[in-house]
């Protein structure tokens, strides 16, 4: 069997490229400018050790972040018929990227880039990588915020009374780690202030008798958050989904971050389907966030007064 460097390398880990010798052979074919670009990230396949073969494309993705663009190049199986192998190249402009969002869920890690036209760019990883990616997030706030407009169209501002900061226990034990994560946050984003927090909660079901008796057994949880700002950013730290049935505990754990300057509109409406929770909706050009908050909370104050 022959052996590379490549397979040698190979594990569960993103890394970065620091030259061309170490750019993987699937993608070795496009002018990766190391001398202007910021950073230059590989993502492995999501398969064990054991299972990787020398002759195999063993990443999924290559990340370029070049001087102007976002650059993901994404490898192609090949299909039954033996077609080639290859890869689909995407390119965003940093003053188009509306949000990046962040998710981790035990080992399994994702990366989502919204863009403005409304598409969103999404990378898998396994989650022992968080440092990396938390750096490719850095450097992508880094150029976004300086392609953005200098002024805001929507203006979020710090309560009169802002309130105090968070003890391990404030959101009830089911959310310590949505405080640790605010913590995490706290730290990392210097002059950054807490808007507003809350665990979660059961919601009941708009409709008769019958549907709240189904949730009576099987209910419908709002899941807590925490929302901070810093001169240019809003950050929103809570779990993969806003809501979810059933009493599994969940310990996935999302951060989204949204420059205050992509922001054109927020708009609140009442949830549809569910008593005493909001629809804050964030508009970005085309793209929209969605958050479910509880009704009246500090929360909807916060981003919508």
């Amino acid at each position: 069997m022959t052996r590379s460097a490549e397979f040698d390398a190979f594990g569960p880990w993103v890394d970065r490229v620091h030259d061309a010798t170490e750019v993987p052979g699937l993608y070795r074919d496009y002018p990766v400018d190391f001398v202007t670009s910021r950073l230059v990230l590989k993502v492995p396949r999501n398969i064990s050790r054991r299972d990787a073969l020398p002759t195999m494309d063993l990443y999924d993705h290559l990340i370029i972040a070049a001087p102007e663009t976002l650059v993901v190049l994404s490898r192609v199986n090949a299909d039954t018929s033996g077609s080639p192998r290859g890869y689909t190249e995407r390119t965003l402009g940093y003053g188009d990227v509306a949000a990046v969002t962040e998710t981790i869920d035990m080992v399994d890690g994702r990366l989502d880039i919204l863009a403005r036209t409304g598409e969103t760019l999404t990378v898998p990883y396994n989650g022992s990588s968080q440092q990396v990616i938390t750096r490719l997030i850095d450097v992508l706030s880094e150029l976004t915020l300086a392609a953005l407009r200098p002024t805001p169209a929507v203006t979020i501002p710090e309560a009169d009374a802002p309130p105090a900061d968070l003890d391990l226990l404030d959101l009830g034990k089911e959310d310590v780690g949505l405080v640790t994560s605010y913590f995490d946050v706290m730290r990392h984003e210097l002059g950054a202030i807490l808007l507003a927090a809350h665990g979660r909660m059961v919601l009941p079901p708009r409709g008769g008798l019958v549907n709240r008796a189904v949730h009576a057994f099987y209910p419908m949880t709002l899941h807590g958050a925490v929302l901070c700002r810093t001169d240019r950013e809003l950050h929103i730290v809570g779990r993969k989904g806003w809501l979810v049935r059933g009493s599994t505990p969940d310990l996935s754990r999302s951060h989204t971050s949204i420059p205050l300057a992509a922001i054109d509109e927020i708009v609140l409406a009442p949830h549809p389907t569910y008593l005493g929770a909001s629809v804050v909706t964030v508009r970005l050009g085309a793209a929209r966030i969605d958050l479910v908050l509880p009704e009246g909370s500090a929360a909807v104050q916060a981003l919508v007064g």
